[in-house]
């Protein structure tokens, strides 16, 4: 067996396998799953589609690893805010918002997923439901945790005021690339709503 038909090694392979999907994501959050092909990857990346079909055989195949990547990284995030204050915890979660729209004006993943949903594949649809509702769950404990402690005062159960809440920021990423004040706009009555003082 010569040296070019030896299979790459593993760190190899995983290199490639991850500037593809940061290169998938970055597609996703900037033109939406539909509006890019894998000519787009393997033109910025300066690979053959033929690579890209290697790790990911079928473009939804991809869709569905940028996804439960999302997963993954959306829970180490949560994972590390345990034990912090209901306050604290709010911040962080308004500060995902912001760190998309400072990133080339991306929308957040949940936006994009929910925009295409009836037309991703049913794999990525049923990731994106979890992922979203994952999302929402967390939003609801930080409610559920700043009224037990006192941190919050708002009429009306957490999870409603979670999906206010999630709805709001979500809607501002789209909103914001036609007004850059919006996401500061809707954390401050966000933060109204809740009985806080501005944020």
């Amino acid at each position: 067996m010569t040296a070019s038909a030896l299979p790459p090694p593993d760190d190899d392979r995983q290199d490639t396998k991850k500037r593809i999907l940061d290169m998938a994501e970055d597609l996703l959050l900037t033109r939406g799953f539909n509006a890019f092909s894998y000519q787009h990857i393997s033109s910025e990346l300066g690979m053959k589609n033929a690579a890209i079909h290697y790790h990911y055989p079928k473009k939804n195949d991809l869709g569905v690893a940028v996804i439960q990547r999302y997963r993954r990284r959306f829970q180490r995030f949560v994972d590390g805010q345990a034990g912090q204050s209901a306050r604290a915890q709010l911040e962080a979660y308004f500060q995902l918002s912001t760190r998309y729209y400072q990133h080339n004006q991306q929308i957040c993943p949940s936006g994009v997923l929910s925009a295409e949903f009836h037309v991703l594949p049913s794999d990525m649809q049923a990731e994106a439901l979890a992922f979203v509702a994952e999302m929402r769950d967390w939003a609801t404990r930080i409610l559920q945790h700043g009224l037990a402690s006192g941190e919050f005062h708002f009429a009306g159960d957490a999870r409603a005021m979670a999906a206010v809440m999630f709805a709001a920021l979500q809607g501002g990423l789209q909103l914001a690339r036609l007004d850059a004040a919006i996401l500061d706009d809707l954390k401050r009555q966000l933060c109204a709503l809740l009985g806080l003082p501005p944020c």
